[in-house]
This record gives C-alpha cells, sequence and structure tokens, in this order.
C-alpha cells in the first residue's frame, strides 16, 4: 500500500498544481486515469484496463459494468487526506504488479488435517546456571589459557 500511497500523492500534487479538477465527475475520473498512467510509466505497474467507461459505471448497477469498481463513495477533492487514500485503493484496483498479495494460511492447509499437542516434542533446555558454569570453567580450562595467553 505505500508505492500506492506514493502514486496517489504524485497524482494529487499534480492535479492541485496544474487545477486540472472540473465540476464534471466523468472528465475527472478521465483526467486522473491519464495522470495515474503517466505516473506509473517505468515501474513496475501496470494499467489492468484500456479504457474504463466511466458514464456506465455511474449510471449502471456496478454487477452490469465491465469495470467492477464502485465510484459511489469518491471523497471530495478538497479533502486531501481522504482523497489521497480514496485515490491509493483506487490505484491499487486497475493496476496489476507491485507486491503480491498472499491468500490466507488457512487455504494453503488441506482440509481435514489437524495437528494435536502430542505430536510436538519439546526439548528441555539446561538450567541456566550449568550454561554459565560451563562457561566460567571453558575460561578457566588449561587449552583455553595455552592458546589464549592474556596481555599482561
Amino acid at each position: 500500500m505505500p508505492k500506492y500511497l506514493a502514486i496517489a500523492d504524485k497524482v494529487y500534487k499534480k492535479i492541485k498544481n496544474d487545477n486540472l479538477f472540473s465540476d464534471d465527475m466523468i472528465e475527472n475520473l478521465n483526467c486522473l486515469v491519464g495522470l495515474i498512467r503517466n505516473t506509473i510509466k517505468g515501474t513496475e505497474f501496470k494499467l489492468k484496463y484500456n479504457f474504463i467507461n466511466f458514464e456506465d459505471c455511474l449510471t449502471k448497477p456496478t454487477e452490469q459494468c465491465s469495470v467492477k469498481i464502485d465510484f459511489s463513495l469518491i471523497p471530495k477533492f478538497e479533502n486531501e487526506g481522504e482523497f489521497i487514500l480514496w485515490l491509493a485503493g483506487f490505484i491499487e484496483r486497475i493496476t496489476v504488479g507491485g507486491k503480491p498479495k498472499f491468500p490466507p494460511i488457512s487455504q494453503l492447509v488441506p482440509q481435514g488435517f489437524s495437528l494435536g499437542n502430542e505430536s510436538i516434542s519439546i526439548t528441555t533446555l539446561p538450567e541456566k546456571e550449568e550454561n554459565a558454569e560451563m562457561i566460567v570453567n571453558y575460561f578457566k580450562s588449561d587449552d583455553y589459557l595455552k592458546n589464549n595467553k592474556l596481555l599482561s
């Protein structure tokens, strides 16, 4: 999502600096797609659709549209934070590439597979005091003292 937010931020700033938004919703959406296309050039992202008929998307139910994107919750352009978040989600839905989403792990586990506690063997660690004594004894051993003479 951070990459989509970065693209959305660039597109929003371009629209704001060049004053590209108008009162016509379809014109604004076409402008957005054009700016997104220019912004993602040279990145790993590609548009899923060459053409989106926004008139159909805005007048027909989502089930009847060729592109299944809901445009009913588009925030006002003046609400910068909300608009950038919406735009990042929009970019994520109309592009391919970027970091792939992994399926939930429950889809990877075969049905009927179960794991009981009895099948997991637990090894016991030696007590910490034994470990400490072993380390101290190593540094006091003749082998260590012969090979590593202290500088005095």
